[in-house]
């Protein structure tokens, strides 16, 4: 018999939306940006639905999670187990309420030093501030100046993001789920868990910043 496919992560690329959001950048005008807006809307909105259709709700408390996600990164050096703190991620996980998404940087090739991708890193998190309650974001800086992240919604996609950092634009972001099958929990593990020196992907990671 035909083997069946490994389940696969819901992936969203949007081809057109770097344009869009770099002419809000130039043109800064509230009218602009809400077509910006309005067609990520539609973009992010076209994704076919699942038997986890999104609810809306509280999603993670967003508090509770950065408190277990430090104390995980603080205990590290003494050989601290990453189950635990994945079992208290996927016990707060609840695929109607909130939604995982990775990121890439697009420009990556454009790159000249660590020094300055690490600043995009920090930038990036800078301007995510104001909605930090509703996010949770990681985004690791590799070996070869690639930037990859991953990010926990309490929404449905990341729009509330696109709407509030226009460097957004510069990534391309991917769905892993919503069912938290093995395929998902392994993607995930390998961004929560991972820190100065280890691998992602392949590549050691250079410098880890988090939505703090």
């Amino acid at each position: 018999y035909p083997l069946s496919p490994l389940p696969q992560p819901l992936s969203l690329r949007f081809p057109f939306h770097l344009s869009l959001i770099a002419i809000m950048a130039e043109e800064q005008t509230e009218e602009t940006k809400d077509e910006a807006r309005q067609f990520m809307r539609g973009l992010v909105g076209s994704a076919p639905e699942t038997e986890h259709d999104f609810t809306g709700g509280d999603g993670i408390d967003m508090s509770t999670w950065r408190i277990a996600y430090a104390e995980h990164a603080s205990s590290q050096k003494e050989g601290d187990s990453s189950s635990s703190l994945m079992e208290k991620f996927w016990s707060m996980y609840d695929p109607r309420q909130a939604s995982i998404w990775t990121m890439a940087y697009d420009e990556a090739d454009d790159n000249e030093s660590l020094s300055e991708t690490i600043t995009i890193t920090k930038e990036f998190m800078k301007r995510t501030q104001s909605i930090r309650d509703r996010c949770f974001g990681i985004m690791h800086t590799l070996e070869n100046l690639e930037v990859k992240g991953l990010w926990i919604f309490n929404d449905p996609d990341p729009e509330r993001l696109f709407g509030v950092n226009e460097d957004s634009s510069w990534f391309t972001w991917s769905q892993l789920g919503p069912e938290a099958n093995e395929y998902v929990k392994g993607a995930v593990s390998e961004f929560l868990v991972a820190t100065d020196g280890d691998k992602l992907k392949g590549k050691t990671i250079k410098h880890t910043q988090v939505l703090g």
